[in-house]
């Protein structure tokens, strides 16, 4: 597989990952980075920033807890399809 490939494989695990938290995915459209939310959130502050191109997230630093614990377990599932 080359690089790409690689990570577009680990992107498509971590969306079906994040999907499976009771996620759904929004698209930035410039390949960047992707938006994790999910519905019945009552704030538009719990979400989660996925970067594509070094598999980590980003949470706001007042978003739920459970928002951040979500986006500490995507961070090591991302991790542990790197290896």
């Amino acid at each position: 597989m080359t690089k790409k490939e690689i990570k577009n494989a680990i992107n498509r695990a971590v969306y079906i990952y994040a999907e499976s938290l009771g996620y759904q995915m929004s698209d930035d459209a410039d390949g960047s980075y992707v938006t994790f939310y999910k519905c019945e959130s009552d704030s538009n502050d719990d979400c989660i920033d996925y970067m594509r191109s070094d598999h980590t997230t980003i949470v706001l630093n007042w978003a739920s807890d459970e928002c951040k614990t979500d986006a500490v377990l995507i961070d090591a599932f991302a991790k542990q399809q790197q290896s």
